[in-house]
C-alpha cells in the first residue's frame, strides 16, 4: 500500500464509511492525481475528490459523499449561513467552487466546517469568538452540544483506528470498503 493511500484512508476513512459527509487531506502536490485516483474507486458509491488549494508543495483535497454533502448544504440554516460568506449555489459543485475560491484568497475560510459536517453552532462559535464559550476540543472545537460531539468524536476515532489497523495488516482501501 502506498503512503498516499494510507494517508487518504487515515484522514478520509470515516467519510468512506458513511459517518462523515466530507474530509480534508493534505497531500504532496506530486500526489494530487494519485489521491484523485484513489477517490475515483469510490465514485460508484457517490464519493468524489476535489482539490481546494495548492500551496507550494502541498494540495488540500476534499473527499466527499455527494448526497450527504448536498443534504447539509441545502438545509435552510446552513444555506443562509453560507450566503453570509458569499455562497450562491444551485449544486454541490457550485458550492465547492466557491469554497475553493475562498481558500485560495484567504488563510482558511472557517465555514469549511459546514462542509465537513460540523454542527453550525460550533462553526459559528469558532468564527465569532474562538476563545469564548469553548466547551470541548476534538475533531473540531465544540461550542454547542458537548454530549453529541463527544459521541461523534468517539465514533470517528473507533472507525479510523479500525481502518488503520486493517491497512497496517495489508488490506487496501478498495478491499476494506469492497469497491473498485
Amino acid at each position: 500500500m502506498s503512503e498516499t493511500e494510507y494517508l487518504v484512508g487515515k484522514n478520509c476513512g470515516v467519510t468512506f464509511a458513511g459517518i462523515k459527509p466530507a474530509s480534508l487531506v493534505s497531500v504532496k502536490r506530486e500526489y494530487e492525481e494519485k489521491t484523485i485516483g484513489i477517490a475515483e474507486k469510490f465514485s460508484e458509491r457517490g464519493f468524489f475528490c476535489v482539490c481546494l488549494r495548492c500551496l507550494r508543495d502541498r494540495c488540500v483535497m476534499l473527499i466527499y459523499n455527494e448526497n450527504a454533502l448536498k443534504e447539509i448544504l441545502f438545509s435552510a440554516e446552513n444555506r443562509a449561513f453560507l450566503k453570509e460568506y458569499g455562497y450562491e449555489y444551485k449544486s454541490v459543485t457550485e458550492a465547492l467552487e466557491t469554497l475553493a475560491r475562498r481558500m485560495r484568497k484567504s488563510d482558511f475560510p472557517h465555514e469549511v466546517g459546514v462542509f465537513l459536517g460540523y454542527p453550525l453552532a460550533d462553526v459559528k462559535g469558532f468564527i465569532h469568538s474562538p476563545k469564548e464559550g469553548l466547551k470541548l476540543c476534538g475533531y473540531w472545537k465544540v461550542y454547542g452540544d458537548v454530549q453529541s460531539a463527544a459521541k461523534k468524536f468517539d465514533r470517528y476515532k473507533r472507525c479510523s483506528e479500525c481502518i488503520c489497523r486493517r491497512m497496517e495488516s495489508g488490506e487496501s482501501l478498495a478491499k476494506i470498503f469492497k469497491v473498485g
